[in-house]
């Protein structure tokens, strides 16, 4: 009986520290950054960095790296996404305990930058609410946010 008790006790804490995301969406990301008090640009392209080294001290507590960035690709105006000149910015990949949001180095991504005092920062979670994959629905949600021509949420 010890033993069953034990086991559930365990099973009941591993699910306690289970990653609990919703399911990211442009739309309502595009929502929260308009509302925001910070200010937010929108790019679509590669952002290339070194990764860190990996750090195996603690796997179950990862901690948040910042490190330097270079953007290359088009960022969202009010005609759409336009060509820009490279930009030196700053990634934040946060972690929330042994999750941690990541990108594809120098693969193409859709992200919400912030435009700080500082320069530009691009936060990635683990539950991805910054960046999605640049695909053709992604996209056209955006521009349609942009422009004024719907922004819906996906249903869960």
């Amino acid at each position: 009986m010890k033993i069953v008790l034990a086991a559930a006790l365990v099973a009941v804490a591993g699910q306690a520290q289970a990653l609990s995301c919703l399911r990211a969406d442009v739309a309502r990301t595009f929502g929260w950054a308009s509302d925001a008090q910070e200010h937010y640009v929108i790019m679509l392209g590669a952002f290339t960095f070194s990764p860190p080294a990996e750090d195996e001290a603690d796997i179950n507590n990862r901690q948040s790296v910042r490190l330097p960035a270079t953007f290359s690709g088009d960022y969202l105006g009010a005609d759409g996404f336009v060509a820009a000149p490279t930009l030196d910015l700053t990634l934040g990949f946060e972690c929330f305990g042994p999750w941690c949001g990541s990108i594809e180095n120098n693969g193409d991504t859709l992200a919400f930058v912030e435009q700080t005092a500082d320069g530009y920062v691009l936060n990635v979670d683990p539950c991805f609410s910054t960046v999605f994959a640049p695909n053709d629905a992604n996209v056209q949600s955006v521009l349609s946010c942009m422009r004024g021509t719907g922004c819906e949420e996906q249903a869960f």
